[in-house]
């Protein structure tokens, strides 16, 4: 009898072992079927991607041409594993039809991997060293659409069981965007000659009362154009020349009517038939110095850094001091 409850408590005993045995299997091969590697895009990106901006001026182009990619795992993983992530333009034409975006595909001949396509995320870790891509041309990059480069992780291994690749974010996308301008960063104006006005005409996109467009250029610091008193509302001027003129940038004298008007931030463009318009850049500065007034006024400069041949010259405000009126008290030409 004895020997029988004996041979019960280990049948018992094992049983419950086996069982405890079995779960605990089962819970770490759960554990392991959530190991996902995948690449995320920049911070924010709502389209999984990375910018890498160039800005074209007549002389050079400005950018930062190394790029690196990482892969990254949902949690640190217990042994090693191998990565590899291949540059597939295949996925470009599905990226802008569920974007709506029209990005060309990042030419061959472009771009190059610096160390290898290959990379390990260390046991411990949660990210893979780094793949460098290399944007070899970035001169020849002055498609207004940009370029798209996506990098998809193709292959991986490891003995991190149930280690898998995410279904969802395998690619990160690549954008090399471009950007054209002719706008010299800093507001101090070029000394030259000032080219006559008598030709000229002014339009603008809203007005106040006794403020209208003509005051830009009625030879008065007193006076000014000033845009209507709604903030959400266009704020623009467009100079008519005349006739098409070479020219190296503008003085711009402040609204003194209300200081607070004047502009910070301006987008320049120009026009030989004020139709089809070239953006020259984006103009930045600063309201007028304290202490100044229009008997000495702080003349602002937008100063090209390549001469600019049109007949008109668009000024588009976007920011300015303060409050809902934007205004501009003279604008000459410095030729």
């Amino acid at each position: 009898m004895r020997k029988t409850n004996l041979l019960h408590k280990i049948l018992i005993l094992t049983s419950f072992s086996t069982f405890i045995f079995s779960v605990s299997c089962k819970k770490d091969e759960l554990s392991s079927k959530e190991l996902l590697v995948f690449i995320h895009g920049e911070y924010g990106s709502l389209d999984n991607s990375i910018v890498v901006p160039f800005v074209h001026t007549p002389v050079s182009v400005l950018g930062n041409t190394m790029l690196s990619v990482k892969a990254s795992a949902t949690r640190a993983v217990v042994a090693d594993v191998n990565v590899t992530m291949t540059p597939d333009t295949g996925h470009v034409a599905s990226f802008n039809k569920q974007n709506n975006t029209g990005f060309l595909a990042l030419p061959a001949a472009s771009f190059r991997i610096v160390n290898s396509s290959r990379h390990k995320i260390t046991a411990g870790n949660l990210m893979s060293d780094s793949m460098q891509l290399e944007i070899l041309t970035p001169e020849t990059l002055n498609d207004p659409r940009g370029y798209l480069l996506p990098v998809t992780i193709t292959a991986i291994d490891g003995q991190d069981k149930g280690v898998q690749i995410s279904s969802n974010q395998a690619t990160v996308y690549v954008k090399v965007t471009y950007a054209f301008n002719n706008i010299v960063s800093t507001q101090t104006p070029l000394t030259g000659t000032l080219a006559t006005r008598t030709a000229w005409s002014v339009s603008v996109s809203n007005t106040t009362s006794g403020a209208l467009g003509p005051a830009m250029i009625d030879g008065s610091n007193s006076t000014a154009w000033r845009s209507s008193n709604t903030s959400s509302a266009a704020k623009w001027a467009v100079v008519n020349m005349g006739s098409q003129q070479t020219i190296k940038g503008f003085q711009m004298l402040p609204d003194y009517v209300t200081t607070t008007e004047n502009a910070t931030q301006m987008t320049v463009s120009t026009s030989t038939d004020n139709v089809n318009w070239i953006v020259q850049g984006i103009w930045k500065g600063t309201g007028p110095a304290t202490g100044s007034t229009a008997a000495s006024p702080d003349i602002k400069g937008i100063n090209f850094i390549a001469p600019v041949q049109a007949q008109y010259f668009r000024f588009d405000i976007t920011a300015w001091v303060s409050g809902s009126r934007a205004g501009i008290g003279e604008v000459y030409v410095v030729q």
